[in-house]
Order: C-alpha cells, then sequence, then structure tokens
C-alpha cells in the first residue's frame, strides 16, 4: 500500500511539475485514488449505520460524498475563486438531494434518522476527503506527504511500541488495545517522521515547527482513530470491512487522516499567514 501511494503521489508531482499540464493535471492522480476508494468508504460507513439500526440513503449519499470530497480538484477547473466559500457552498448544496431523495422513496419514514446518518457519512467523507486533497492543491505533494507521515507514523509508532510495552490502557471501554505507552511511541515517531521530512523535502518550516506539527497531528489522529472506534462499537463489529486482509476495511486505514486533515489545512494555513 505505501509503495501504491507513493507511486500515486509522485506522478502527481511529476505532473505538477510539468508548465504544460499542471494546472489542470496537477491533483489529478490523488483525486482519482480519491474517486477509488470512496465508493468502499461509503458502503463501510453505511454498513455501520445499518448495524446501529440507522439507514443511509445510497445514490443522494454517494453522490453528494463524490462531490463535496472532490471540490477542491474540481472546483478549481470549473470556479477558480471559490476557494474554501466554494467548500462550504458544495456541502450545503449536498443536503438538497439528500431532502429530495428521502421524499422520493421513503416519504416521512424515519426522515429524520435517516437524513442524519446520510449526512454524518457525507460530511464524514467527503469533508475530510476534501481537506486532504485541498493540501495537496494549495500547498502542493510535498506538504501533503508531512500530513500523511505525520498521521500515519503515530499508527505505527504506537502499534508498535504498545505490543511492546503498553501496560496503561488509554480508553479500555472504547478501544482495549491502545495504550498511554503506544501513544508516547507514537508521537515520538511522529515528531521524528516530520522534522526529517521537512528537512528532506526542504519545507519552509523550522525543526521546532515541524516536531509541533507532528505532536499535533499525532493527537488528532489518534482520536480521529478512537472516533471511528466510536462507529464500530455502536454497530458492534470489530472492522468497518474486509476489503483489506489483516487490516480491515478502507475506513479501518482512512480514519485517522479523514478527521485529521481539517485541523492540518488549519495549521498550514495560519504557519503561512504568520510566515
Amino acid at each position: 500500500m505505501i509503495a501504491a501511494i507513493a507511486a500515486v503521489l509522485y506522478g502527481d508531482w511529476r505532473l505538477g511539475q510539468s508548465p504544460a499540464v499542471r494546472d489542470w493535471a496537477g491533483g489529478l492522480p490523488l483525486a482519482g485514488l480519491v474517486l477509488c476508494i470512496m465508493p468502499a468508504a461509503f458502503w463501510e460507513v453505511s454498513r455501520l449505520a445499518r448495524g446501529a439500526d440507522l439507514g443511509v440513503l445510497p445514490v443522494s449519499g454517494f453522490l453528494s460524498t463524490i462531490g463535496l470530497g472532490l471540490w477542491p480538484y474540481w472546483g478549481r477547473l470549473l470556479w477558480p475563486q471559490g476557494g474554501a466559500a466554494g467548500l462550504v457552498a458544495v456541502a450545503g448544496l449536498a443536503m438538497l438531494p439528500i431532502f429530495a431523495e428521502q421524499m422520493i422513496r421513503f416519504r416521512t419514514a424515519e426522515a429524520v434518522r435517516r437524513i442524519a446518518a446520510t449526512a454524518m457519512a457525507v460530511l464524514y467523507l467527503g469533508a475530510g476527503a476534501a481537506a486532504i486533497l485541498s493540501i495537496r492543491m494549495t500547498w502542493g505533494v510535498p506538504a501533503l506527504v508531512l500530513f500523511l507521515a505525520a498521521v500515519k507514523f503515530t499508527d505505527m509508532g504506537a502499534y508498535f511500541t504498545g505490543h511492546a510495552i503498553g501496560r496503561h490502557k488509554l480508553i479500555v471501554w472504547l478501544s482495549p488495545g491502545k495504550s498511554w505507552e503506544g501513544l508516547a511511541g507514537g508521537l515520538a515517531a511522529a515528531v521524528l517522521a516530520s522534522v526529517v521530512l521537512a528537512w528532506v523535502l526542504r519545507l519552509p518550516c523550522t525543526a521546532g515547527g515541524a516536531a509541533v506539527f507532528g505532536v499535533v497531528m499525532g493527537v488528532a489522529g489518534q482520536f480521529a482513530d478512537l472516533c471511528e472506534s466510536l462507529l464500530k462499537r455502536s454497530a458492534q463489529v470489530k472492522d468497518s470491512g474486509a476489503v483489506v486482509p489483516a487490516f480491515g476495511g478502507v475506513l479501518d486505514i482512512l480514519d485517522s487522516l479523514l478527521l485529521a486533515a481539517p485541523l492540518a489545512w488549519v495549521l498550514m494555513s495560519v504557519a503561512v499567514h504568520a510566515g
């Protein structure tokens, strides 16, 4: 998976360096990857909702998720001045087909529950994917690599440290496998990865700034992982799916990224304006 993601990001970076195509091709490989994995992720969220006796509107929910998630790419082509305001408008427009599908297919039956579950799926997946893609479209592939590494090195560091020396459980009732020792090891890994990558990729930030970014992203990623655990416990399932052997579902891999990405976008925006 790491090799495949690296290939997509390298191809994206190369396209972004070509003056002939970068205006429309920059970000296209990453947008294509989002388009490929969103169907599985949306199905898994729908499955979790069904496990909690909730229904998700499949057509409007999926189309709204894709429209919102890919907005940083297609919005730049159709509405270059839209920016963040355009994303808010798209998020609002996404509710219209959701209400329409509920009216057409189910009328008033469980309208509040079904619309609420669908809106959760759209915001969870769509806004998270949009934030990830927006990092790439705004600050380039190196900044995206920094974000991905900070979050995922936390996951890996927490896993190995927790299995080796984890004794004190973080939140037993929610995620019994996580420990405070694992969290500390994960944050240390995130700091190391962030500092090294910021230097290797020649990003415009100090070692201290990269270390702070690593810590914040590590904490945000672990909290995001707990958020998905909350959904799984509510649905009474261990994994969101079985698409990826030994890992579970697509959502089990994306969870830490989806909710950490908006915070990463905010931090990068603040850092750019402060600089």
